[in-house]
This record gives structure tokens, C-alpha cells and sequence, in this order.
């Protein structure tokens, strides 16, 4: 227990534009309520969809979801600096991935961060999470991450994950440099 509150909290009171989803809108109204709790007020929260709270303190907070594969394009070009997937695995990988790619922000003092939120996955559906996380899930990986181990990834254009030494700018073999 304790992931969505998580969510909340990061949204709360470390980041400037946060999207917190679950896969279908009417799983939000949970999330909503216990936000609302959190915040204490409902004091600049819209409930028309999407569902969204302006602090006091200039944080907005949206709420979405993306039920079927392509609903995820919807959030396509609005930037979060912060994006909480609550219960991940209900989630199909290609929409994470995509809705991940739109994580930005233009200040240079605002962490960006994904955060997603699970339970082991109930359905094949959910399986990717196990493959993408594979250096801390997989006890068969051939190069095992230790508890909160840092790992850095990068993806080709094909969508194939390659780790990669550390956090700088990665080429890969037969790329040019722009």
C-alpha cells in the first residue's frame, strides 16, 4: 500500500505540472478524493474531465486516462514535469512508453520523474513491466541490479532497450552526431 499516495505526494510538493492517470477515468475518482484529502481543500479543483487541481502555491495537477491503445495520444504535446502511473500494469507498454516521451520541462531547476505505481501484473497485458524492469525482476538477468541500484537505459528507434554506461548522451554504432 501506500503508491498513490506516493503519486500524490510527489505531485503535492515536488513538482510544477504532474499527470496522474489510471487506464480508465472512473478509477480516478479515488485518486481525486484522496488528493482532495491530502490538499485539503477543493479550492481551485475542476471536476470537469479532465479532472484537474490549481494550488495555492501555482503546482496544477491533471488527472487522466487512457482506456484503449491510441487514447494516449491525447496528451500528446501538453509537458509534465512529472507523470504517475497508478497501477502501471493496467497499462499497455506502448502507451507508457509513449506518454513517457512527453515528460519535459523548461526549467533547469524542476527534476522530471515517472513514477509507476504497481502490483505484480494480473494479465499477460502486464507482463512488459517485467522485461522493462528486468535487472531488479528477472533473477535469471545476466547482470542483477541490487536494491535501489541506478541503471541507466536508452532505446533505439526500433523501440529495443540497451543499458548503457551512465546518464551522458548516447550515440549508437553508425549514428551521426547533429
Amino acid at each position: 500500500g501506500g503508491k498513490t499516495a506516493l503519486g500524490i505526494g510527489l505531485a503535492l510538493c515536488a513538482h510544477k505540472r504532474s499527470l496522474l492517470m489510471r487506464r480508465q477515468n472512473i478509477d480516478n475518482g479515488a485518486m481525486i478524493d484522496e488528493l482532495l484529502n491530502f490538499y485539503g481543500s477543493r479550492d481551485g479543483y475542476n471536476g470537469k474531465p479532465p479532472q484537474s487541481l490549481r494550488t495555492d502555491d501555482a503546482r496544477f495537477i491533471e488527472f487522466g486516462h487512457a482506456l484503449n491503445a491510441g487514447d494516449e495520444r491525447s496528451w500528446m504535446g501538453r509537458a509534465h514535469d512529472f507523470l504517475y502511473l497508478d497501477e502501471a500494469t493496467h497499462f499497455l507498454e506502448s502507451q507508457v512508453r509513449f506518454l513517457m516521451g512527453w515528460v519535459r520541462t523548461t526549467d533547469p531547476n524542476q527534476r522530471c520523474r515517472v513514477v509507476l505505481g504497481t502490483n505484480p501484473p494480473i494479465s499477460s497485458d502486464g507482463e512488459w513491466i517485467v522485461s522493462m524492469f528486468a535487472p531488479w525482476l528477472d533473477p535469471l538477468h545476466p547482470n542483477p541490479a541490487k536494491a535501489g541500484e541506478l541503471r541507466w537505459f536508452v532505446s533505439d528507434p526500433d523501440g529495443n532497450d540497451y543499458e548503457v554506461p551512465g546518464p551522458e548522451p548516447f550515440l549508437f554504432p553508425g549514428t551521426k552526431k547533429s
